[in-house]
This record gives C-alpha cells, structure tokens and sequence, in this order.
C-alpha cells in the first residue's frame, strides 16, 4: 500500500494496532494491500481454504453461515476497523464463516504469511490479539447462555441493546443508522421475522423505539433495559 496519512490513520484504530509506534505502524502498512467489494459480495466464503487477513477500513459488513435447509444464521455486523480471518492463520482450517459487504467496502489485505511476520515482529499485536479473542470468548459463551435460557423476544432485546450500547449518542437517546432489517434480526438472534416485527411494534407502542427515516431511535436506554428485566 502507498504511503498514505489517512490509511495509517484509519489503521491506527484497529484494536490490534492501536498502541504500535509510527516506525511499527508503517512495517504494517507496507505488507497491506487494498481491496474493494461492492454491496453483496463475499469477501469471505465459508470453507474457503485462503489465509488472508482483512482489515476493513470503510463500510460495514455480516458474518454469517446457511443451514443446510438455506436458512440464514447470522453471527455479527461487523463496523468499519473489525478484523476478520486471523482465525485460518493460527490453525490452517477452513474458512467457518462466510463474510459479506452490507455496503461498498475497503478492506486492507494481509496474506497470512504476512500476518503471521507481523505477529513475531510485534509483541504488542499478539497482545492484542489475545485480548480480542479472550473477549469474544466471553461473548460467545453470553450467547449460547441467551440462546439456551432466553425467549427470541428476549433475546432481540438484548441484542438491540448491546447494538446501541456500541453507538455514540447524546445523553441517553441513542441513534441506529442503519439497522438490521427484521429479517437480519431475526436470522441473528434465532428466531422469526415475525417475532421481531411484533417485537419492535410492543417497543414502540411503549415509547421506548420509534422510526426517524431509515433509522431507529431509542430515546430511553435505561428504559428499555428495564423493560428487558420485566420480561
């Protein structure tokens, strides 16, 4: 990649990069390549056996898999500065996930030959990188904990919530920019589109969501977290 000061900015808030030197950071930034997808695209495709490592820089992706009846099962959104494949460096499987573009992408690139000089060159990306897992550990076990002692509309309000929790906003009301479709709710939390549209209905007759344009506002957190505990 070019020497550019807005890519090494933007590289900088990676989790994994964010305490390197500016001599480190450009050892980075010389092994990444960039990439664009279209809306749509598979950047990532289940049971690939590549070892790249993507960084995506612009746009929002999903991360998720099909039954083998063709139902969709989605695990994340993933915002502009996720990563995503370290995974088939550290153990040489297929690939577990599909990702695609929710939207135009940029991605930067490393091949996970490069990923893993970095990883032996950088202490501190390691370091990172244990933190990041240990994390979604964490995160991982909440899930199956949710999936397992919780009802759909449950956990759909617990997933609205930890969607907004993520988001910048004044005081207590919260903005999500575009939000899953109900579909993409209900393929995240296990459930059906249905469930979540009733969901979001009961939400808003309570005050606690309400539609401005293409987006949804939750103008009550504390509210809402509430009424998830009333449940």
């Amino acid at each position: 990649m070019t020497a550019d000061n807005n890519i090494e900015e933007k590289l900088r808030e990676f989790s994994i990069f964010e305490e390197l030197s500016d001599e480190d950071l450009q050892t980075v930034l010389n092994k990444v390549s960039l990439v664009r997808f279209e809306r749509g695209e598979t950047i990532i495709a289940h049971e690939a056996h590549d070892t790249d490592v993507f960084l995506l820089l612009e746009g929002q992706a999903l991360a998720n898999r099909y039954s083998l009846a063709g139902r969709e099962i989605s695990y994340r959104r993933l915002p502009a500065y996720s990563y995503v494949g370290e995974l088939a460096v550290f153990d040489g499987q297929p690939r577990s996930v599909n990702i695609v573009a929710l939207s135009e992408v940029v991605m930067g690139r490393l091949s996970g030959a490069a990923f893993r000089e970095l990883m032996v060159e950088l202490p501190s990306v390691t370091q990172a990188l244990l933190r990041d897992l240990s994390s979604r550990i964490r995160d991982l076990s909440n899930r199956i904990y949710e999936t397992t002692a919780s009802s759909v509309k449950m956990r759909f309000y617990t997933e609205l919530i930890r969607t907004a929790m993520a988001q910048d906003g004044e005081e207590d009301e919260i903005i999500l920019c575009n939000p899953p479709t109900h579909a993409e709710w209900a393929a995240t939390v296990g459930g059906q589109r249905e469930t979540i549209t009733r969901a979001i209905s009961e939400l808003t007759t309570l005050g606690l969501l309400r539609k401005k344009g293409r987006s949804l506002v939750i103008p009550d957190i504390n509210g809402l977290m509430d009424q998830c505990e009333d449940i």
